[in-house]
């Protein structure tokens, strides 16, 4: 397949840069080697920070012959990512625990005979709870059944 070019304004390929950094990041962030693709595609991308006027936000180290990202956009994405992190574990965490109550108030014959959209609105009225319990409290009340060692 053959290539194409795409024409961006600078602040478009600057919040392009973000998006690229934030999309490896969230890709590889957990493993212990990144995947190559992406990282060739981060490596390609950062290689025209100099042309659109971007050299703020993307380092050459000319050792290793490879771009990085300034710690000027790692801080600004760090805190996107805060704030993603907050919004998912907030939201995994009520759905979890939503989840773990429907199977404990329903027996499998129940649910069985519940159609889908009830299933869900039991569900979402679980998720509902723990929201507003959350948004009010945080943790604060949150407690193990069985006491830590």
């Amino acid at each position: 397949m053959g290539t194409k070019q795409i024409e961006l304004t600078s602040d478009q390929y600057r919040e392009l840069l973000k998006l690229v950094y934030l999309g490896n990041w969230m890709k590889n962030a957990h493993l212990d080697e990144g995947e190559e693709m992406p990282d060739e595609i981060e490596q390609h991308l950062y290689s025209y920070a100099p042309a659109f006027g971007c050299d703020d936000i993307i380092d050459y180290d000319a050792t290793s012959k490879k771009y990085f990202p300034s710690s000027d956009l790692e801080d600004d994405c760090d805190t996107t990512v805060q704030v993603y992190d907050d919004f998912v574990f907030w939201e995994e965490m009520a759905w979890r625990l939503a989840e773990r109550d429907f199977e404990r108030i329903y027996d499998h014959t129940q649910i069985l005979c519940m159609t889908e959209v009830e299933i869900m609105r039991e569900k979402q009225a679980l998720a509902d709870r723990y929201f507003e319990e959350f948004s009010v409290n945080g943790v604060q009340f949150l407690n193990l059944s069985k006491p830590l060692p």
